[in-house]
């Protein structure tokens, strides 16, 4: 990012600004995480490694819009991400099919959460791989019109089918609450309005039928209409989702932990959740830290059969990790950080459904912080916006050349 800044020829002057403004806001998120360090003694490696997970994807966006692309180039941007993504596609489909027949192994996952694509074996791979396929496709529907229609609508069916054998159901729950929160921003043009109430309603009755006619969806109708989760003895999902809150809230020992939380790394997110202990014997010799928490959030999650059954209900999600090692400063300052973006980098619809994708997923365990998820994201926004301004630009050029070129007499 630093060389991207340093040696850019942009000269901009909003461009620049909101490049200078993610800047300072990512100083300011990286100053609460020392200061929350400080306070609770952790380990100068747990604050290098959260601010990677968690600024990382706004340093790329920096470095992105920080490039002069040219048409040529930022053709051959475009086209490296399609292909990526269709790799990424082609193989969580016969990856299904190897799992199936027993010619390839994903253990210790079974042959549905072992569909993750070019993320194969890596814990939340299913989830990020189809996550990806999702925002990929919908983008070359939209934006990708040299490429028949046909194409792109079967596109569209392939990632929906990957949804389906790889069984990652909170996919479409995200984008469906993205997709109306999109919706809900239309309310003042009344026109647009009713046209995503329409696509949205069209859409609820297209998966209804679907869950209840094909076989493919009827796993929809089982995880719908249950309710031992809500009526267990064990509390409901909700009762177990926030109990890590509950947990964080018992370490409290001074009114700083409510502005500054319980320190980088030591709490609910991905870090604290697991990264440190699982690379332990590596990141104690740097001096990294760990805190009691972990090791009861484990044992309350492996004894309770709702937090076993679904990520959903898992009370380990980004949200509650950036509020728990940061408190109150570190939430508001990484919403800052998303609010620039939203601000100064969605041109578009498209692009607030991506960060709405984002935000939303930050309750759902801790896919906010997976690289492979959050640069695909920025990367899908830095194109648009990319795009967005090459448009602007060649049209301003149109119409210069317009006004000076003399009028013909009749």
């Amino acid at each position: 990012m630093v060389v991207a800044i340093l040696t850019t020829r942009i000269k901009d002057r909003h461009q620049i600004h909101a490049v200078w403004s993610i800047v300072f806001a990512l100083l300011f998120f990286l100053g609460i995480m020392v200061a929350s360090a400080f306070v609770n003694n952790a380990g100068l490696v747990n604050v290098i490694i959260n601010f990677l997970m968690l600024g990382e994807p706004f340093m790329f966006l920096l470095a992105i819009a920080c490039v002069d692309f040219s048409i040529e180039s930022l053709n051959k941007f475009r086209s490296w991400l399609i292909i990526s993504a269709l790799i990424n596609l082609l193989l969580a489909i016969i990856q299904k099919f190897l799992l199936v027949a027993g010619r390839i192994s994903a253990a210790p996952y079974d042959e549905t959460d072992g569909v993750q694509g070019v993320f194969f074996i890596s814990g939340a791979g299913g989830y990020i791989s189809a996550s990806v396929s999702v925002s990929v496709s919908i983008y070359c529907l939209l934006y990708l019109k040299t490429v028949p229609l046909w194409i792109r609508i079967l596109a569209i069916i392939g990632t929906i089918y990957q949804i389906q054998i790889a069984d990652t159901k909170q996919v479409i729950l995200v984008s469906g609450l993205a997709w109306f929160a999109i919706a809900l921003t239309k309310v003042q043009d009344i026109n647009k309005f009713l046209i995503y109430a329409t696509s949205i309603g069209l859409a609820i009755a297209a998966f209804w039928w679907a869950i209840h006619n094909l076989e493919l969806f009827e796993v929809y109708a089982q995880w719908l209409t249950r309710d031992d989760i809500n009526n267990s003895d064990s509390g409901g999902g909700l009762d177990v989702k926030i109990e890590g809150i509950r947990r964080v809230l018992s370490y409290y020992r001074s009114p700083l932990n409510w502005l500054l939380g319980l320190g980088p790394g030591h709490t609910l997110g991905r870090l604290g959740g697991w990264t440190i202990s699982d690379m332990w014997s590596i990141l104690s010799r740097l001096g990294a830290t760990k805190h009691p928490l972990y090791d009861e959030m484990w044992s309350f999650i492996n004894s309770n059969w709702i937090a076993l059954s679904s990520t959903l209900y898992v009370p380990l999600f980004t949200w509650a990790g950036v509020w728990g090692d940061q408190g109150c400063l570190g939430v508001a300052a990484y919403l800052y950080l998303g609010f620039l973006v939203w601000k100064y980098f969605c041109i578009d619809d498209f692009c607030k459904f991506l960060i709405l994708t984002v935000f939303i997923y930050g309750f759902f365990l801790t896919q906010v912080e997976e690289p492979g998820f959050m640069l695909s994201t920025v990367i899908l926004i830095g194109l648009r916006w990319h795009e967005h301004r090459m448009h602007l630009g060649i049209r301003q050029k149109s119409q210069r050349k317009s006004i000076l070129l003399p009028k013909l007499d009749k």
